[in-house]
């Protein structure tokens, strides 16, 4: 099997799986109970914030956990602006669902300002036209998830500290964490998956500066200083602080293995007649790619029978017109679009083999 789809989610490590099992049959008390076998649990779950802390290079007491990458980017965005009642919201036209459906409810209140990027990447003059005096709230993804493209976030927080504004800058960071190298404490939020850094599904978590207020969504326990109330998913948690460290240590070679197997697939996509759809400067772990002419989802379960594993753009809505294609321009490739996304399993082998498939397919599959 070859697995490129991990822009969608991750396989886990088995390190993190094995602490997870630990946690799920030896350490299983609740966190919250007083007694030794519940601090057992806390102390798990206070490694692991620690862990994931360094790696974002923030303050062990600004990281909070939530149930998910969703939940933590709806309590960001909507809690900041809980006690505002007008004002303009910068986000971008190609942000994930888990943000754009969001922001859609938002509008009903708030003036949106979604970026335009150009030539498939949000540029930081873009920014400055869009920020005014009554801007309440910036979001803006770190990496787009279906063409890798890479926001620059430090130009746009520098801009947004000399005008003068008075906003929180909040980044969608599913995508980039642990893979661009990036102060997540040069913003004010940033949210985090653990299912794309090889930890368990079914926890995210929420950069919070501190001092920063934002209103909790969800009312119950009052667990993690009352923002994300529910029961701790130890398992999980403690998973990704193990995901955390072992990635940290091994993150620039991760990456340069990960540059290579990104450029023989490019380059053998181009020689195959294909174009490529990712910026020449996007992140490496993703390569969106497109063979005019025949649809993509034909080649997509063309490989998959050869147990090949890729995507034709965001897990979260396969099955409807490419959004981002569209805000990028290329709205007509749409339907032809592949997305190939990779992790520290990949090799150049594969890559080579998926080549191989990608030939055959295209010799089998009619243009429409």
């Amino acid at each position: 099997m070859i697995y490129m789809d991990n822009a969608a989610t991750t396989r886990v490590l088995d390190e993190a799986a094995a602490l997870a099992q630990h946690c799920m049959t030896e350490e299983y008390a609740n966190p919250e109970s007083l007694h030794d076998f519940g601090l057992q649990s806390e102390h798990r779950v206070s490694s692991a914030r620690k862990q994931l802390a360094a790696a974002a290079g923030v303050t062990e007491e600004e990281i909070f956990f939530a149930p998910s990458a969703t939940i933590a980017n709806h309590t960001a965005i909507r809690g900041a602006v809980a006690n505002k009642k007008r004002g303009r919201i910068i986000t971008t036209a190609f942000e994930h669902p888990a943000v754009e459906e969001t922001l859609k409810d938002l509008e009903k209140t708030f003036e949106v300002v979604r970026l335009i990027p150009d030539h498939g990447v949000i540029t930081a003059e873009s920014f400055r036209d869009a920020l005014s005096p009554d801007t309440v709230l910036v979001t803006c993804m770190q990496v787009n998830n279906e063409t890798g493209a890479i926001t620059p976030l430090k130009e746009m927080a520098k801009i947004l500290k000399q005008s003068g504004v008075d906003a929180p800058f909040h980044t969608d960071a599913v995508q980039g964490f642990l893979k661009e190298s990036f102060r997540y404490s040069l913003l004010d939020m940033a949210t985090f998956a653990g299912h794309k850094v090889h930890a368990p599904k079914g926890v995210g978590a929420l950069y919070l500066r501190k001092n920063l207020r934002v209103k909790p969504q969800i009312s119950g326990g009052g667990q993690e200083k009352n923002l994300f109330s529910g029961t701790h998913n130890v398992p999980a948690i403690a998973a990704w602080g193990e995901a955390c460290r072992i990635l940290q240590a091994e993150k620039e070679k991760n990456r340069q293995r990960i540059e290579k197997i990104n450029g023989i697939l490019r380059d053998g996509i181009l020689a195959l007649g294909g174009e490529i759809n990712s910026p020449a400067d996007a992140t490496p772990y993703v390569l969106n790619a497109a063979f005019r002419g025949r649809l993509a989802e034909n080649i997509l379960h063309y490989l998959s029978q050869k147990e090949i594993y890729i995507s034709t753009g965001s897990a979260c809505s396969a099955k409807k017109p490419s959004r981002v294609m569209a805000a990028v321009g290329k709205g007509d490739l749409s339907r032809y679009s592949l997305r190939f996304s990779f992790s520290r399993y990949n090799t150049e082998e594969e890559a080579c083999q998926v080549l191989d498939a990608l030939k055959e397919a295209l010799n089998h599959i009619r243009k429409d």
